[in-house]
Parts: C-alpha cells; structure tokens; sequence
C-alpha cells in the first residue's frame, strides 16, 4: 500500500472516532474521604469515565480494632493472650480496611483534609460534607469554571 493510501485511509476513518479521542484530556485524579458511616452515593460512570479515583475509609483502623477486641475474656492475661492469637490470624484480607485507612489518613494529611466526608480533586480542590460524587464534580467543574475567569 502507497504512503498515499495511508494518508487516504486515516483521513477516511478519523472522523468516525468519538470526540473524546480526538482530544487530549488530563483525566481527572479524584480521592475520596469517607467512613462506614458515610457512603458514596451516585457515582456516575459515564462522567467517572478517564478518571483515577481512590476511596479511602478512614474508620478502618477503628474498625479492626472493633473487631480485635470483641468479646475478650475479662481477665487482662487472658485478653492479651487472646488479642496477640488474633492479631497473628490476620491475612491480606482482613488487613485490607486497616491498610486502607493507614494510606487515607497519610494522603489525607498531605493534603490538609482535617474532616470527612471529603473528596479532594487533582490534589488542589476539596469539596467537604459532600458523598454525593455527581454533586461534588458539579461544586468541582463550577470552581474551575469561576477560576477561568
């Protein structure tokens, strides 16, 4: 095929590609802080689409803890010989909240998030009280847009 055919053929065939493929987008890094208590609601995938996003329960620790320590014998020996047995039966899995919760509580101090709910947007934007993910990408792209300004 001549050099010439290639040129005819990609012309042929880039206007049936999708926008979005044609432009050069940063995707968007979302994290997101929250608890058991509060769960992420209404996390659109066609806006999450081309995102990287990380959901981090900061409750984790405390609910590993919760668990460790439910229905310990009273005698302070025996619960610390009870404790120490199931700590030592902990897999990846079971360790996977308290990982979790080490790793948001890090990232959250780096950036500045003192409170949750909070979902931080390319590290240089947080939207707090906020589990409503549509919710908070509207608050997100309506800061951007004043910033423009």
């Amino acid at each position: 095929m001549s050099s010439c055919s290639h040129v005819l053929l990609g012309l042929m065939l880039w206007p049936l590609l999708p926008f979005d493929c044609v432009q050069a987008a940063v995707p968007l890094n979302i994290e997101v802080f929250t608890s058991s208590e509060f769960s992420l609601t209404n996390q659109d995938e066609r806006r999450l689409q081309g995102t990287s996003m990380a959901l981090y329960f900061v409750d984790g620790l405390e609910q590993i803890e919760t668990t460790l320590s439910q229905d310990l014998p009273v005698q302070p020996e025996r619960a610390k010989k009870e404790a120490l047995h199931r700590i030592q039966q902990l897999d990846d899995d079971r360790m996977g909240p308290a990982k979790n919760a080490a790793i948001g509580l890090a990232r959250a101090v780096q950036h500045g998030v003192d409170r949750y709910p909070a979902i931080v947007f390319d590290q240089r934007a947080v939207v707090y009280g906020v589990t409503d993910l549509v919710e908070a990408l509207d608050r997100y792209d309506a800061w951007q847009r004043e910033q423009a300004r």
